[in-house]
């Protein structure tokens, strides 16, 4: 079957159209509406502020256009203002649907709901499988580029902000933290680095934190400081394919520190 293109991805369909409202749904919308409509043609004639009186009973129609037509609607425009009806569910119905699907599928996917629906980076959901997706993307570079490694998962003991260990020949392993974060303009923070820099210490395994987003300046120098105590701890930005000779770097060096 050949594979569907990002915009093919989001073509509506009877999957994820939404479902229409319940007839408690609708006499709700109903009282609503109008009561909204009332509201805002009493305060015509009470009020000097036409521009709220107007929006009153604007939204007051839209509540009686879902009492008639039964359907939600997915969006009014209004000047600069947008009402979206029905956007929460059909987010969730992609998201879930990339749950199962392969890292680079579930990844265009997600990239392509962030662009057409920017509300999804606030969603706990799309970030809890940005970060899964994230995650099984780093194991497959791993296996692709260490072909005689293999992906494990790790020990008690080396539980904390680890994600898995990759376990290479002759018994060297090192722990792996995929940390993504959609919200870090700042690049991430000294205490996140000093917190792992903590377990690390205490780890048998080297650790290599990868991330989608930079080193703040004051993370810079808390791994610099964790390095120059003897803490065998690395850090490789890594977003995609283009940073994958970064990422074999980073783990060369780890396993080189392992007796």
């Amino acid at each position: 079957m050949p594979e569907a293109t990002d915009s093919e991805a989001f073509e509506p369909d009877e999957a994820i159209d939404p479902a229409p409202l319940s007839t408690w749904s609708r006499a709700t919308a109903g009282i609503i509406g109008f009561t909204l409509c009332g509201a805002g043609t009493v305060a015509v004639f009470k009020t000097e502020n036409q521009a709220g009186c107007v929006a009153l009973i604007l939204a007051g129609a839209l509540f009686v256009v879902l009492t008639i037509g039964g359907n939600p609607l997915h969006s009014l425009g209004f000047g600069e203002t947008q009402m979206r009806f029905a956007v929460q569910r059909r987010r969730r119905q992609v998201i879930a649907s990339v749950s199962d699907a392969p890292p680079e599928e579930a990844r265009r996917t997600l990239e392509v709901l962030q662009a057409i629906d920017p509300g999804a980076a606030n969603d706990a959901s799309f970030l809890y499988q940005s970060a899964r997706t994230y995650e099984a993307l780093a194991k497959q570079r791993f296996l692709t580029l260490f072909p005689d490694c293999a992906i494990g998962s790790l020990a008690p003991r080396d539980w904390g902000y680890s994600d898995f260990q990759v376990l290479r020949p002759i018994d060297k392993r090192i722990s792996v933290d995929a940390l993504f974060l959609e919200r870090a303009p700042s690049g991430i923070s000294r205490t996140m680095i000093s917190k792992r820099a903590e377990k690390a210490v205490d780890s048998i395994l080297p650790t290599l934190i990868m991330s989608n987003v930079p080193l703040s300046h004051g993370a810079q120098q808390a791994l610099e400081e964790a390095q120059a105590h003897g803490t065998k701890m690395q850090y490789v930005f890594w977003q995609d394919e283009r940073h994958d000779q970064a990422l074999q770097a980073a783990a060369e060096e780890l396993f080189a520190q392992i007796p």
